[in-house]
């Protein structure tokens, strides 16, 4: 099964308004960049809203085949290949929760990279791992939140209200507030913001996970990262090494 038909049959986009959102709609329409794209638009929620807030020159990209708009272009695309777009034609990028769902995230960085203008802006988001949840639940037993061992079935969680038995999210790989600040910089990207932002949990255990999101982002459920990519030439960073023994 490819990227592709995989994420057309299991929808993880979200179709109505939360935190997360509502920050990168006030980060995004703060800069007003004359051509954005957002990676894993859906059905355009987020567009629809910039849209609302007098952004123009926009750009959706999903993976299903009937996404119209009036307001922005769709363009089909899979984001474990190379994008369908030229060089340098975005002087802002979107990609809310998608690095987690893509097996090679440096050859998604390097694409977004690529589509950037130089200085241009990427708004990142994703899963925390070390979040103050998983802190709290993992020394129990239970498998990290934003983490899944099956392509199917969420597993290893004990309880329904910690999401046992329910559709996974296709995350492949997941995050330290720190691990991200790495990959980005390894591409040659300057991480100019950090915050934390809330995950989704039921009342009152909602309250502290807004109050430790916003207070303490290495134990926030979520990651939001704003970061500039280079002017200058792109840099080689070094290969992993092997591990003593091998």
């Amino acid at each position: 099964m490819s990227f592709e038909e995989y994420y057309r049959g299991n929808v993880t986009y979200i179709s109505r308004m939360d935190p997360r959102l509502a920050r990168i709609i006030e980060i995004v329409a703060e800069k007003r960049p004359a051509r954005l794209l957002d990676i894993g638009c859906g059905r355009g929620f987020l567009l629809d809203r910039l849209g609302e807030v007098g952004l123009t020159g926009m750009t959706g990209m999903d993976v299903y085949d009937d996404v119209r708009s009036d307001r922005w272009d769709y363009v089909r695309g899979d984001v474990t290949q190379r994008l369908p777009f030229d060089d340098q034609s975005f002087d802002c990028v979107v990609a809310g929760e998608i690095i987690e769902h893509v097996p090679d995230p440096d050859s998604f960085l390097r694409e977004i990279r690529r589509v950037l203008t130089p200085g241009g802006t990427v708004v990142l988001s994703t899963p925390n791992m070390v979040s103050w949840a998983n802190r709290v639940l993992v020394p129990f037993g239970v498998q990290p939140l934003g983490t899944e061992t099956s392509s199917e079935i969420a597993l290893g969680r004990r309880h329904p209200v910690l999401g046992q038995g329910n559709q996974v999210q296709g995350h492949l790989k997941v995050f330290t507030f720190r691990a991200l600040t790495e990959i980005m910089e390894r591409y040659g990207f300057s991480v100019t913001h950090r915050e934390g932002v809330p995950a989704f949990f039921p009342k009152p255990i909602d309250r502290l996970d807004r109050f430790v999101s916003r207070h303490a982002l290495p134990l926030a459920s979520g990651l939001l990262y704003v970061a500039t990519a280079p002017t200058g030439p792109w840099p080689s960073p070094p290969q992993g090494r092997r591990h003593e023994g091998c």
